[in-house]
């Protein structure tokens, strides 16, 4: 939507929009059109909306606008070769990371995992391989220690805008210069699954922080408390040496509990969700549940059901 906003603001035309098609969502299934799509509708852009980029029909229809740069943002589907080369300047990826480093799907939520202080923005020439074409821009953005993948995607998205629309502006003066990526430099990013949000306690406390950061809002890091599934939202590590087993609960005050993990580290907890209830304090589940020290959290096995 940024990158939308930002190059319809600028001096160029957008002679379509491609989106995806309306689908059903929420809990009744409505059939809803993508914002893209809204938004599209609202500067009076034309709208295409293929069921698979693939399709011979849709290639006819782009290739009748005659467009000279295709500029493709989280499109969720690669390209193929007979696109990327209709328009004379090519094709624009915008991609949310520093490549070569986390090509892939989920370029955000693997950067927090990984323990990055620093992420960023890049603009590349698309060819066929997923996220492998030569670099155009480049702009870091930190890291913060209280970064969740859904903060780090608003300030992504917001600067990437900007940085597409100087892209763009760039390559309509013929002024800029791609350049091929580093292939020792290359780490992948892949399609989150609901089976990455388990929480192992045997993982250190800063391990299990990240993930936590890592996977809000989705899948969402999840353990079981007393056989019910619970999934949590915020934590930190805190000092201190624990000798108790890792998910045993060492500590519970008003506000917070404080839970051992692997390598003898501690992990403060102070907001979790109780499978079908919404988000909320800890203190609310500590006096729900009448949690104590001594109370185990466990890591749902493998192949167990994972109800939200």
């Amino acid at each position: 939507m940024p990158s939308l906003e930002a190059l319809h603001l600028s001096s160029h035309e957008i002679a379509a929009v491609v989106t995806q098609p309306d689908r059903p969502k929420g809990r009744k299934l409505q059939t809803q059109p993508p914002s893209v799509k809204v938004a599209a509708q609202r500067f009076q852009i034309p709208i295409l909306q293929p069921a698979t980029t693939k399709s011979e029909a849709f290639f006819e229809e782009l290739r009748s606008i005659h467009p000279d740069l295709l500029v493709v943002v989280a499109y969720g589907e690669i390209l193929r070769r007979n696109l990327l080369e209709l328009p004379q300047f090519g094709a624009v990826n915008l991609h949310a990371s520093l490549l070569p480093k986390f090509r892939g799907a989920a370029p955000i939520p693997w950067a927090i995992l990984s323990g990055e202080n620093r992420t960023g923005a890049t603009t590349m020439m698309m060819n066929e391989v997923m996220d492998a074409g030569p670099i155009l821009l480049q702009q870091e953005c930190p890291i913060t220690p209280i970064d969740t993948a859904e903060t780090l995607s608003g300030k992504i998205s917001q600067m990437g805008a900007q940085l597409l629309k100087q892209t763009v502006d760039s390559i309509a003066k013929k002024e800029i210069t791609p350049i091929p990526q580093d292939p020792s430099q290359v780490s992948f990013a892949p399609k989150l699954q609901k089976e990455n949000g388990r929480i192992d306690w045997n993982q250190n406390a800063d391990r299990v922080s990240r993930q936590i950061r890592a996977f809000d809002p989705w899948p969402g890091s999840f353990t079981l408390f007393r056989k019910t599934m619970v999934k949590v939202w915020s934590a930190r590590e805190v000092e201190g040496k624990v000798s108790e087993p890792p998910g045993t609960v060492i500590d519970v005050t008003k506000d917070v509990l404080r839970v051992a993990c692997g390598e003898q580290s501690l992990l403060e907890v102070s907001e979790l969700q109780v499978e079908n209830r919404r988000r909320s304090p800890a203190s609310d589940f500590i006096h729900g549940y009448s949690v104590r020290p001594g109370d185990r959290f466990e890591t749902p096995l493998e192949n167990g059901k994972i109800n939200f």
